[in-house]
């Protein structure tokens, strides 16, 4: 009788920096996957609350390592640079895998040689673990993802790690979307695979919106990964025929970031930015977009300002 070939060794990083409330549900569902073949890390990134403690429980069931503070992508790159694994992969310290997600994730792998990355459907759950919204993943275009500043792929998702060595990892003087920038370059050396099925939970809750408050400098990542993309020697014609239209979403991004800081000036100064690069009608649409983000009274106050700039190019 002919042996099972043994599965392909799997890691999964999770970098945590104060999660303490949220941690546990998360170690527990990446314990209790079906891959047998699983190697665990899990970077505590200099937290100051209970963090250490709630690892200290897991002692034996995982590999945990503590560090001063460096930052999610950095903190990633060092687990994956410790990887045994011929596929990795990462879960944020808030999110949960159902117990199927690597054993599928993997098998796609190994059956599709032309795949560098796959990933699940995935429900928005909130604090409490609750579902409050199904399926909000969708599948990977790179069109999509360079033009409309948004990435699709959640938790769950695995990808080769010779594909993972030849891109050079995270940057880590990214803050707001080191993910997107990654996913991008990865996007070069295969294809990716939605698999439209949930099996993780994206949470979603107040102490995951800081990002609301980056500055200004931090805000103009959206324009240097555009830079970094559209200085390459090659981008498809498809692309680069959308090149404007792009950095006329990075600009509403701006705006949008501008408005959750209640920096009024900057916020019209990235919109009429947007206005000048693509067509004003899909400005407005998008200012619209930016009015509901906004969540605040004053944000009507600068969406008002925004419509009236219409007439001042």
């Amino acid at each position: 009788m002919t042996p099972m070939p043994s599965p392909t060794l799997v890691t999964l990083v999770t970098p945590t920096y104060n999660q303490a409330d949220y941690l546990p549900e998360t170690l527990d569902s990446v314990l209790e996957q079906t891959h047998l073949a699983l190697e665990y890390i899990v970077i505590d990134d200099g937290s100051v609350d209970s963090t250490s403690q709630v690892l200290a429980r897991y002692a034996g069931r995982l590999t945990a390592l503590r560090q001063d503070n460096i930052g999610q992508a950095a903190t990633l790159n060092r687990g994956w640079s410790m990887a045994r694994g011929t596929y990795l992969g990462y879960l944020s310290s808030d999110d949960l895998l159902l117990p199927e997600a690597i054993a599928r994730m993997a098998a796609l792998l190994d059956a599709e040689p032309d795949i560098v990355c796959v990933y699940p459907d995935s429900d928005l759950i909130d604090g409490a673990s609750r579902v409050i919204r199904r399926a909000v993943g969708r599948p990977f275009d790179l069109e999509t993802v360079v033009v409309s500043q948004e990435c699709p792929i959640g938790p769950g998702a695995l990808f080769r790690r010779d594909a993972f060595e030849a891109v050079g990892g995270w940057r880590p003087d990214l803050k707001l979307g080191p993910d997107r920038d990654f996913w991008i370059r990865l996007a070069a050396h295969g294809g990716f695979r939605f698999v439209r099925e949930s099996l993780a939970r994206y949470r979603t809750h107040p102490e995951a919106t800081s990002f609301r408050a980056a500055s200004e400098t931090t805000s103009h990542e959206f324009v240097r990964v555009l830079d970094d993309y559209f200085g390459q020697s090659v981008v498809p014609p498809a692309l680069q025929r959308r090149r404007n239209e792009a950095y006329a979403n990075a600009e509403l991004l701006l705006a949008r970031n501008a408005l959750w800081r209640a920096d009024w000036r900057a916020a019209l100064h990235h919109y009429r930015a947007a206005r000048g690069l693509h067509a004003p009608h899909r400005s407005l649409a998008a200012g619209l977009r930016l009015l509901r983000q906004g969540a605040s009274k004053p944000a009507k106050v600068i969406y008002a300002r925004l419509i009236q700039s219409r007439a001042r190019p």
